[in-house]
């Protein structure tokens, strides 16, 4: 048995998501807010400051519900949204403050539940997918989005193969198992074993520490090294516990110990390629 497994977090992580899923979340705010606040047209209703503050908290690792959920909350908090079509962010950031439950029962239960979900999550999906891909994914035409998806901006952090790591690697993300494909492909990671992967499509996700312990078993390890980039993936290694874990980006650039890039990280870790 392996003594150390290397597990990645793919959006921040492995992957450089800032021109995708943060304009997804605030396209798509954007285009159902006029129509389910009342507000009228309020572009830019959602910032990369109030994307911030939300991945900053642990229960809001999921980028569509992190929509869903501001939607809800200008919903009910129009008073907190000037005429200019600001919503401000301690506002949202002292609300999201609030939440100790799982989001879908957290919000209708203290915004109610006037925001459809799922036609939320299915928006959010047309931008990031792109007419195409949704397309051959879903089997429909998208509703919302003509053209190419935001993936497409995406680019990859890291260089190496999965197979140039001497420990075995893995990866708990918070992306579906179709998003999770697009983030393979950009990274020449196709061979990657699907089994080394675990998606909320398995049942599990983020802040839980499950998905930790299931990659240290199929990995055959007994601890591992986790590389994250938000406040969930912080909270799920928590109640892992074993082996350490590496903070990178903006949302731990207060942290102590936290790292600029992965690069950095896999260099502080040690890692051996």
């Amino acid at each position: 048995m392996n003594n150390t497994g290397i597990v990645f977090d793919v959006d921040g992580v492995l992957i450089d998501t800032s021109r995708s899923f943060p304009e997804v979340v605030s396209g798509i705010i954007d285009l159902f807010a006029s129509s389910i606040t009342g507000l009228g047209s309020v572009p830019r209703l959602f910032t990369k400051e109030h994307y911030i503050k939300a991945r900053s908290l642990p229960m809001f690792n999921d980028d569509y519900d992190i929509a869903w959920t501001f939607l809800s909350w200008a919903v009910s908090n129009t008073a907190s949204i000037t005429r200019e079509g600001r919503a401000a962010p301690e506002s949202w950031s002292a609300a999201l403050g609030e939440c100790d439950l799982d989001p879908l029962i957290w919000v209708p239960k203290t915004f109610g539940s006037d925001v459809d979900r799922n036609a939320v999550r299915e928006a959010c999906e047309e931008m990031y997918f792109g007419e195409e891909f949704f397309l051959s994914v879903r089997n429909t035409a998208p509703k919302h989005v003509k053209g190419s998806g935001l993936w497409e901006r995406e680019r990859p952090f890291l260089k190496n193969r999965w197979q140039s790591f001497v420990d075995p690697v893995g990866i708990y993300t918070g992306r579906t198992k179709e998003e999770l494909e697009l983030a393979l492909l950009l990274l020449d990671w196709e061979d990657l074993p699907r089994e080394r992967c675990v998606t909320p499509d398995d049942g599990v996700q983020k802040p839980s520490a499950e998905g930790l312990y299931r990659l240290e078993k199929i990995l055959g390890v007994s601890e591992i090294l986790f590389f994250g980039d938000s406040e969930s993936d912080r909270k799920a290694f928590e109640g892992y516990g074993k082996g350490r874990f590496f903070p990178i980006g903006e949302v731990f650039f207060s942290t102590t110990g936290a790292y600029k890039t992965l690069e950095e990280a896999l260099a502080g870790a040690g890692v051996k390629i």
